[in-house]
């Protein structure tokens, strides 16, 4: 009887150290909300958390554009989002990244999205209120929920007949030890516990990513119970967000009965913690998670579409929030005016910013520019022409995304988004860097050749870069002269002061400039219009320090070439 007075003691303790933790946990679950709100994030993602997160949008891509790899790496989009995800869970963070990644076509859905953010932005109070019922969703790590939601419906259950036999011998074990033969009894146990843990993690591995699942389905549903009362009290928020509260609420009406004994499957958002090592235990010795699994599935199929729109519904919600942070951190930021016009192209950017470069030169463009809708911009070397291509492509971006444009000001239709700047070589492959770059403007010039009726907006930085002089401004002239033709608004950045006369009918002119000061060279990377008409090179090898005969042999050869049209 000893033995069982010292079981019922830790018994006790664990249940003490379980909720001290849960009283710990919700203590800095506040804290860190208002530790994250108003302020960029420095997170860091791995390629596999990225695999993840990418997963959810990848399901849903052929629901709208969806912004490829190129333009994604050209524009830095990782650093974009890790900036902005303050995301409570991890359905809130995936559906983050879908929403960077997808962003918006229909003008009416941008709006919407923009009275969402601007009520969380305005109702601190309540916002947190939000936050907190959503942190209980948690984070799941090496794993996509959204992968799994499909396959719910067809999921077999797996023989239990063992399990509950083992189950029966357990209870045997432990009457016989207490009523007959205490020492006997308890060898009896012990190997019936260790019968069951062998049988166990055999069985386990096939279903463990159902079991997570499983879990997340329940984190969602409990997620939506709690959130009523705060429903109930949202006052006066608009439309869009008191819709997808009533979404949830629905769907958890519907799958509420669905989770009946859910504490049986492992918390896959609680790993760590008091309570989810004792439930391990139980689970290893008794397969209560592997029983109730056979039944949990039958209950769940032929619901996978409420799943996803409960999940799709948390997502929104938490998407907004990121959104109303991010517009707190970055300070400046305006709402952006579209056209439903899907034929015009034009671009009226006043004062806008990039939002990772600090103390970023504001500048200005409006498109089209004397009735050309293209813009060829030229400059010397470090003179911000990458820098300004990127911050207007992500203002693009984010003003379709999430309503919100880094500027005073920003007009333009909503565009498909395309670029080819930050390209490499193809060593997996053996593409040269020529090749890349071919490719990678081929593909902008079938999507703005195609039929859809919604206009290419693409960004395309030292174009052919990768070819000789010559055959690199003939064919680099012929390709942006070709987009100014086709349904595309294209800005481009080049060394090549030949394109400006060679595109003067097709293409806007501006530039960036230095000046020579008796500290160096000097940049206001402010945009300018017409064409360049100073070089940099020589002066930027001077002013590192190079060697003076270097220097001078390079800047008479330059002449010799400018005067001859001759190389020396």
């Amino acid at each position: 009887m000893r033995i069982w007075i010292i079981l019922g003691v830790i018994a006790a303790l664990a249940v003490i150290g379980i909720i001290s933790s849960r009283h710990n946990k919700k203590y800095d679950g506040f804290s860190k909300l208002d530790k994250q709100w108003g302020h960029l994030q420095s997170k860091k993602y791995g390629s596999d958390d990225y695999e993840n997160i990418s997963h959810y949008s990848k399901l849903v891509r052929d629901r709208g554009f969806y912004i490829d790899d190129i333009t994604w790496n050209d524009l830095e989009l990782d650093r974009i989002f890790q900036s902005m995800d303050i995301a409570s869970s991890s359905i809130g963070r995936e559906h983050l990244y879908k929403t960077i990644r997808m962003p918006e076509t229909d003008v009416s859905s941008i709006y919407t999205k923009d009275s969402a953010i601007r009520w969380f932005s305005t109702n601190d109070e309540k916002r947190k209120s939000v936050q907190t019922k959503l942190s209980r969703l948690g984070f799941v790590h090496n794993f996509s929920f959204s992968d799994y939601i499909d396959s719910i419906q067809g999921l077999k259950s797996v023989g239990s007949g063992i399990s509950i036999l083992l189950d029966c011998l357990l209870a045997a074990a432990i009457l016989f030890s207490v009523f007959v033969n205490a020492a006997i009894g308890i060898i009896f146990v012990v190997a019936v516990v260790l019968t069951a843990t062998a049988v166990y993690f055999k069985k386990k591995p096939a279903i463990e990513p159902y079991f997570t699942c499983l879990s997340q389905v329940s984190r969602m549903v409990r997620t939506g119970m709690d959130i009523r009362e705060v429903h109930q009290d949202l006052g006066n928020a608009p439309d869009s967000i008191d819709h997808r509260f009533s979404i949830i609420e629905k769907c958890t009406r519907i799958l509420s009965p669905c989770i009946k004994g859910d504490f049986l499957i492992a918390d896959c958002a609680a790993v760590g913690s008091p309570a989810e090592v004792f439930m391990n235990y139980i689970r290893m010795f008794t397969h209560v998670d592997i029983i109730h699994y056979n039944r949990a599935i039958k209950n769940l199929q032929g619901h996978s579409d409420d799943i996803m729109e409960l999940m799709e519904s948390f997502g929104y919600i938490e998407t907004c929030i990121c959104a109303a942070s991010f517009r707190e951190a970055v300070g400046k930021w305006s709402v952006p005016e579209f056209s439903d016009e899907g034929s015009e192209k034009y671009m009226y950017l006043s004062n806008v910013i990039h939002p990772l470069v600090d103390d970023c030169v504001p500048n200005s463009i409006n498109v089209p520019y004397a009735d050309m809708n293209s813009v060829l911009i030229t400059g010397s070397n470090a003179s911000g022409k990458s820098t300004f291509l990127k911050a207007v492509a992500i203002n693009t971006l984010l003003s379709q995304a999430i309503s919100t444009s880094l500027s005073d000001s920003y007009k333009a239709p909503v565009y498909r988004l395309f670029s080819s700047m930050s390209l490499r070589d193809d060593l997996k492959n053996s593409g040269s860097y020529y090749m890349v770059e071919i490719k990678s403007l081929k593909r902008i010039m079938d999507a703005a050749g195609d039929q859809d009726d919604r206009p290419v907006l693409c960004f395309v930085d030292e174009v052919l870069r990768g070819t000789n002089t010559i055959e690199r401004i003939s064919a680099s002239s012929s390709i942006l002269e070709k987009l100014s033709t086709l349904n595309a608004v294209t800005f481009a950045a080049t060394h090549d002061i030949e394109l400006t006369s060679l595109l003067d009918d097709s293409y806007a002119n501006y530039h960036l400039r230095e000046e020579m000061t008796d500290k160096g060279i000097e940049f206001s990377y402010k945009l300018f219009d017409g064409p360049a008409t100073t070089r940099n090179a020589i002066a930027l090898l001077e002013n590192l320090g190079y060697d003076s005969e270097i220097i001078n042999k390079a800047r008479r050869r330059a002449q010799d070439f400018t005067e001859t049209g001759v190389w020396k």
